[in-house]
């Protein structure tokens, strides 16, 4: 569980207009940082798991350094690079993506290479 009183640790989320320009409107930690404290609410009532709860933490936080990081040095001019750790989670628009991108490719690969038809049965409704 990310500790909600440690949120200074990172000077990005002071400002989090960072979720709005860099992510954009459209995904989940701009909805979810948009409406935190409606969250928080529900999971101080225990309404929310705290797997949930921690799930849309990691989310909102995915690409700061909140999550960890790592520093990569070139040996030769001393330039510093860092890189931010990702959260991993599903509900993540860029993480998820990849995530169900991986699950599909590993299916594909395990399944029968044959045709197939999809065929739905239905009762008819004077039978109901």
């Amino acid at each position: 569980m990310i500790d909600d009183t440690n949120y200074a640790d990172c000077l990005a989320l002071y400002n989090f207009d960072h979720v709005d320009k860099i992510k954009g409107k459209e995904s989940f930690s701009y909805i979810f940082n948009d409406n935190i404290n409606y969250i928080r609410s529900l999971y101080n009532r225990g309404k929310i798991r705290n797997v949930t709860y921690d799930t849309i933490q990691k989310t909102i936080l995915c690409g700061f350094i909140y999550l960890g990081y790592d520093l990569f040095v070139c040996p030769h001019c001393g330039n510093e690079s860092i890189v931010p750790h990702k959260c991993h989670s599903k509900l993540c628009t860029s993480c998820g993506t990849k995530e169900a991108k991986l699950r599909a490719a590993h299916i594909s690969s395990i399944a029968l290479d044959a045709r197939h038809r999809h065929i739905v049965f239905t009762i008819p409704k004077h039978y109901l």
